[in-house]
């Protein structure tokens, strides 16, 4: 390990910054040695615990060890093993808008049905493609609730449950019985932001992150936040959401 480091810092010309981080990564790795395809697997379920950033870090110094190694005649390994290892990437997070940028865009609304329809959409998570499948057999009225059955991703139920003026309006608005493409909501949604004064490059399913970052703001617990987004790692046994005795009864955001 010495030699390696060594020669990162002769050769490669390596700072004493990363050359202190190189021995921090390959002294945890030493207590995974010999090498062998065991060790290095038992390796990276070892630092699996960190987060992604971290992993693909300890995985390029430990495999550019290796490699070394290998290239000096102090590994005898022909297969390279450790190089097949892909370090883990970390996803980028979701694009939202905040609540205040939300009711700009809704107050500039001059179409009462776009106007009712982004409100149904950011107080519900829907999917565009969900809400605009919707149809009046869909909603149940109970109290000043409004239960919403939702068809969604692999044609799975579930229902939720908001403020029943929000269902009214998007009834008495046409939301349940006017047909318009994904399409046209998308250029709805971008002029109505940018009267709104949003500079950002807005999209449906922005309204979808708010609605969830929203909730968990508040309080609720992630797992029921997944039900009611519908994600499909939410119930692996694949048992769909049941309408009775099922739902939440979601606060109004907007």
């Amino acid at each position: 390990m010495e030699k390696f480091l060594e020669y990162l810092k002769v050769v490669k010309k390596r700072n004493e910054r990363t050359i202190r981080q190189y021995r921090s990564i390959l002294k945890e790795f030493r207590n995974f040695e010999p090498i062998t395809l065991l060790s290095w697997k038992k390796y990276l379920a070892h630092i699996s615990r960190n987060k992604p950033r971290t992993q693909r870090n300890k995985i390029i110094v430990v495999r550019q060890y290796l490699n070394w190694c290998a290239d000096n005649g102090f590994l005898s390994i022909k297969k390279r093993f450790w190089n097949d290892a892909e370090p883990p990437r970390e996803r980028n997070l979701p694009k939202v808008l905040e609540l205040g940028e939300v009711k700009k865009i809704i107050r500039s609304c001059d179409n009462p049905y776009y106007k009712a329809l982004f409100t149904l959409m950011v107080n519900t998570g829907m999917r565009i493609s969900e809400v605009l499948a919707l149809s009046l057999e869909d909603i149940a009225f109970n109290g000043t609730f409004a239960k919403i059955r939702i068809r969604g991703k692999g044609n799975k139920e579930r229902v939720i449950s908001i403020e029943r003026s929000i269902v009214e309006e998007a009834i008495k608005s046409g939301v349940f019985s006017r047909h318009v493409t994904p399409r046209a909501v998308q250029k709805a949604l971008k002029k109505y932001a940018k009267r709104a004064g949003i500079e950002k490059r807005v999209t449906p399913h922005m309204l979808r992150h708010t609605f969830a970052i929203s909730l968990i703001e508040r309080g609720i617990p992630v797992n029921k936040v997944q039900r009611l987004l519908g994600h499909s790692n939410l119930n692996t046994t694949g048992i769909y959401l049941q309408m009775a005795g099922d739902s939440i009864e979601i606060p109004r955001l907007i």
